[in-house]
């Protein structure tokens, strides 16, 4: 039995890599890298990160997640039916190529591919080359894909949370007074590799006691299938971690909602629906409420009285060796008070060679950085301000009073 669970799991990992929605998952994060970097260009007049920037994210986390939690779905024996992949994949890739990452949420996903799947079963719409795969759909497996929709919406959360606020991108925005203003967005993709059971093979469940999960099957596969993941935030009103984490936490507590709802669902089928519908609702609430809380707060990165404010460092660049970070606000260059982008570089010309600089921190304190100019040095050091003359996003963003 440890021989046979040991050869499934080689080869599920083995055919991962001929999924096409592993690579179509690259090629994507490739195009919005490639988008992002000509927004950076066109609004700051310089990229921020390079168009390889979302492939860092792409695999690390999600991959880690996924496998742990395979260990929970398999354990429990949850069978998800192959024909409910295949919907589940299409979706994606239709949502994929809008670009619109926000739109790659499981709730969306898997929560419409849900709906689909039941529709074809209540339906009997006739599916040409497929049918196979959809003739074994029953009440057990359809609910066993809202509990699925109910674990990934958890690993959404955790991801949001943990990776989501990590080198968002700097917006320049035109505010409802028609003043430039400034903002940060998060957007990531996430590839969640998971091993799943599907009713087809000889593999046997060595556990029959689980009472909830199983079919009364004793033939299934073991499969490992990416699941896409996408997210976007748009935050003005205050540092990205605090928003972003704050939705993250959000979506894992819809999550452990959904999969509340889906348990029941094996006792009453009827209730996996209102899973699906909770899932898709909830999310399409919490993005709509995060904009709504940030539109009913002042732009935090916009002119400030008592300096000017930092809207992006540019990596490997002097400021960021002087460990200057986005949301900081710069007081004195070299002794000089500065309030303006051109008092900050005439007080930096005082001292080329070197040059001090008093900041507010994050948590409102003061502290000081300091460092050596060199030759060659990025000649604005790297800093991105919002009083720069640059050119507005098409994208207002928010109503902030």
């Amino acid at each position: 039995m440890v021989q046979l669970w040991l050869t499934e799991v080689l080869g599920a990992a083995g055919k991962l890599f001929l999924n096409p929605m592993l690579y179509f998952s690259i090629i994507i994060a490739l195009f919005i890298g490639f988008f992002r970097v000509k927004r950076e260009r066109r609004e700051l007049k310089t990229r921020i990160f390079d168009m390889y920037h979302e492939l860092r994210f792409l695999f690390p986390m999600g991959v880690l997640l996924g496998l742990c939690f395979s260990l929970l779905t398999v354990g429990a024996g949850l069978v998800i039916p192959f024909g409910g992949l295949l919907v589940i994949g299409t979706v994606t890739f239709l949502l994929a190529l809008t670009f619109q990452t926000r739109l790659l949420t499981p709730a969306f996903t898997v929560g419409i591919g849900y709906l689909l799947l039941l529709a074809l079963r209540y339906f009997k719409i006739d599916m040409p080359f497929f049918n196979t795969y959809f003739e074994q759909l029953n009440d057990g497996l359809l609910n066993a894909v809202v509990v699925l929709l109910g674990t990934l919406l958890l690993i959404e959360g955790v991801l949001i949370n943990l990776s989501g606020w990590k080198k968002t991108s700097p917006r320049l925005i035109k505010s409802s007074r028609g003043l430039k203003v400034g903002a940060q967005e998060g957007k990531k993709l996430w590839v969640v590799p998971m091993f799943l059971l599907i009713p087809i093979g000889s593999l046997e469940l060595p556990w029959g006691w689980w009472p909830v999960f199983t079919l009364g099957s004793n033939t299934y596969s073991l499969i490992l299938f990416p699941f896409l993941l996408g997210f976007r935030q748009l935050v003005g009103s205050t540092l990205p971690q605090i928003s972003i984490k704050e939705t993250g936490n959000r979506v894992f507590w819809l999550g452990a909602l959904v999969l509340t709802v889906a348990v029941a669902g094996y006792y009453a089928p009827y209730i996996s629906i209102a899973g699906a519908v909770i899932a898709i609702a909830g999310r399409e609430w919490i993005s709509y409420r995060q904009r709504k809380q940030d539109s009913e707060k002042s732009y935090f990165f916009s002119r400030k009285s008592q300096g000017i404010m930092i809207l992006a460092i540019l990596p490997g660049s002097p400021a960021e060796k002087m460990s200057l970070v986005s949301g900081e606000m710069i007081t004195k260059v070299n002794g000089f008070r500065v309030q303006t982008e051109e008092e900050f570089y005439e007080a930096l010309q005082q001292n080329r060679a070197y040059c001090k600089l008093e900041v507010i921190d994050t948590n409102g304190q003061i502290r000081f950085a300091q460092g050596a100019l060199y030759e060659g040095d990025h000649h604005e050091l790297g800093i991105i301000f919002v009083e720069e003359d640059r050119e507005w996003s098409s994208e207002v963003g928010y109503h902030f009073v």
